[in-house]
């Protein structure tokens, strides 16, 4: 910069040039005027884009009614189990206006019977250790919020067991054609062309044009079995002992034969592991469905392991037809030796019994099925990594396909081959209002030292067309009655 180029701050720079005269000011009014406009503008954008928004893309929606509980709750009411700790949730059935419109009140008018689905115990009408945990008027809690993705399925077909809004049509008395006007969300099942089964809980596929019609099992995807799984018993939530109609909680995981495990039967991190300890010999523990049944207490007012006994359904009867599609999970932590640890799950009895167990060494794991035949192996062994961290264990018999799963990884899984419905003799049970026997699952370790923790037992949703299978119930859609005699 040159010496003429130079100036001091603050003061006027005579080279350089003069400034503009300021902008004339809006008046007042006119500024206010036109902010005004613009906040119009902008409200009336916004609406306008919001309807194209909801009629054409995205709406939302309140679930209201309990029907596709667990994985959407309706109105409900929350509970937490003062024995045990286990939070659930129970079906409110909200009435509906003079409009028809359905209001659901902050609290409830009555007192229910309600009990914990993880230990049995039964929540008191006036619970003083904690009100909002009573069964006396509870809150009520409005269903849950989704939205809903619209015109989806103009882009791409829609895929079974797809959670889809509807309108149900009303049929006018009159035999004009129906109105569709009430939406309705539910888990699609039957495609176009398909014929729909419900057999022993299970959804079954009839393709046309088949003569006999014959009809496939359907298996869940594990993300929608994941959201479907129902506690039997999970020892995550220990129970307390608290006094239940004069007896008191046991652990129903019991000892069955030889020596080596302790069960945990104390709400403590300690008291919720299974230690065993037996270098040179083995031993088995079973869940004990019997050992906290109350005999004296109806079936409709108790839990029911292995049954479709549901502690949601706090307002009506509930149903009480065996479940044999379960989960077993732990975490496996093997300190020393090298003998296996067997889970096992059976299914059935006699000639038509099945036992899958799940066999793990230091070295690897197996799935091994055992029938009538003989025993194979259900694929290859699956070769293990040292271990150096609980292995977290998961067999699972839903839908007629078994699966081991060791750390989230897929390590064997039956196919139709290798296990399948017998569906004539299944219908033959349906006809003569035969109960499936009751399924049994047991761990069996030897030769070694482990711990086992997070063990949880689970259940599969149950499908039904009428009410339990040994009743006299009002019969509902997809029922074996309506097929023809030649299947």
């Amino acid at each position: 910069m040159t010496q003429q180029d130079s100036f001091s701050p603050g003061k006027p720079n005579p080279s350089a040039p003069a400034s503009p005269a300021p902008a004339s000011k809006k008046p007042p009014e006119k500024e206010k005027e036109s902010s005004v406009k613009e906040t119009v503008e902008s409200i009336l954008v916004a609406f306008i884009l919001a309807f194209i928004f909801r009629a054409f893309i995205v709406e939302a929606f309140v679930i209201p009614t309990g029907s596709m509980a667990p994985t959407l709750l309706g109105a409900h009411m929350r509970f937490r189990c003062n024995d045990c700790g286990y939070r659930f949730a129970a079906n409110y059935s909200p009435s509906t206006n003079k409009r028809g419109d359905l209001y659901i009140p902050p609290t409830s008018e009555k007192s229910y019977r309600v009990f914990c689905p993880n230990c049995g115990y039964k929540l008191a009408p006036n619970d003083t250790e904690n009100s909002d945990n009573s069964a006396d008027r509870p809150p009520v809690h409005y269903g849950d919020r989704i939205l809903v993705l619209k015109y989806l399925y103009l882009i791409e077909e829609a895929q079974r067991w797809d959670v889809v809004v509807f309108k149900s049509p009303d049929l006018e008395p009159s035999g004009e054609p129906p109105t569709y006007t009430q939406n309705y969300i539910k888990r699609l099942v039957g495609r176009p062309n398909e014929s729909v089964l419900i057999l022993d809980g299970d959804i079954y596929i009839g393709q046309p044009g088949e003569q006999p019609p014959q009809f496939t099992i359907q298996t869940k995807p594990r993300y929608v079995q994941d959201a479907l799984w129902r506690v039997i018993y999970d020892n995550d939530y220990v129970p307390r002992r608290l006094w239940r109609d004069g007896e008191k909680w046991q652990q129903p995981w019991t000892v069955r034969d030889g020596a080596g495990w302790k069960i945990g039967d104390a709400p403590t991190p300690e008291g919720r592991t299974f230690r065993f300890d037996n270098a040179s010999g083995e031993s088995t523990v079973y869940f004990n469905r019997e050992v906290n049944e109350i005999s004296e207490r109806p079936l409709d007012q108790r839990p029911y392991a292995f049954t479709d006994w549901l502690a949601y359904d706090v307002e009506h009867g509930t149903e009480h037809n065996v479940v044999h599609d379960l989960k077993l999970s732990f975490a496996y932590d093997r300190a020393a030796g090298d003998g296996p640890l067997r889970a096992k799950i059976t299914r059935g009895e006699g000639q038509r019994r099945d036992e899958f167990i799940a066999v793990i060494t230091p070295t690897d794991a197996r799935l091994l099925h055992r029938n009538k035949n003989g025993e194979t192996v259900i694929g290859k062994p699956y070769p293990l990594p040292a271990q150096k961290r609980p292995r977290r264990v998961e067999l699972t018999t839903v839908d007629y396909q078994v699966t081991l799963r060791i750390d989230d990884v897929n390590v064997a899984q039956t196919t139709p081959q290798d296990y399948r419905p017998d569906v004539p003799a299944l219908l033959a049970d349906y006809a003569a209002k035969q109960q499936q026997p009751l399924p049994t699952v047991e761990i069996t370790a030897a030769n070694q030292t482990a711990a086992l923790s997070h063990v949880g037992l689970w259940r599969d949703v149950y499908y039904i067309n009428r009410l339990a299978v040994g009743g006299t119930g009002r019969l509902y859609w997809a029922t074996p009655t309506e097929l023809p005699a030649s299947i």
